[in-house]
Formats: C-alpha cells, structure tokens, sequence
C-alpha cells in the first residue's frame, strides 16, 4: 500500500505503534469497534466462544493493513 505511513516499528518488541493522528484514529476506532462488540455480546446473550472468534478475526483482518501502513518493517527489536 502507497501513501502515508501511519505507524512505526515498535522500539521494543514486535509490532507497530501509531505514529500520527491518523494512525492513533484507526486505534481507536478499533478499541470502540471492540467496545461495541463486547455491549452488543452483553446485551443479546451470545456465548463468549462465539465473541473470541469474532474478536480473533476482525484482529487478524486488520493486521495487514497495519503492516502495510508501517513506515519499516515488522520485527523483534529489543535493544
């Protein structure tokens, strides 16, 4: 994906973290996206099976647009 990097490599670790307001907005959107979730699961009673699995995909739906956002690469840094 072209454009405008909207997270960085994590200093430490492995992943990424926002890195201008636009990243930090997809973030969240994403912790509210979840929250949503997680009222929704309260309120119509679904087993909690079924609320991991969905939570579970939408993370892994996500992650490669946040890899194609990273302004590097993903990997364990710690030092």
């Amino acid at each position: 994906m072209t454009g405008e990097a909207w997270f960085r490599p994590k200093r430490f670790g492995y992943g990424a973290t926002p890195s201008n307001w636009k990243g930090w907005a997809f973030a969240v959107v994403f912790v509210l996206v979840v929250v949503a979730l997680v009222l929704a699961q309260i309120a119509a009673a679904l087993p909690a099976w079924l609320f991991v699995l969905i939570i579970l995909a939408l993370t892994g739906a996500i992650i490669p647009f946040i890899k194609a956002k990273t302004d590097g690469e993903w990997r364990w840094r710690w030092h």
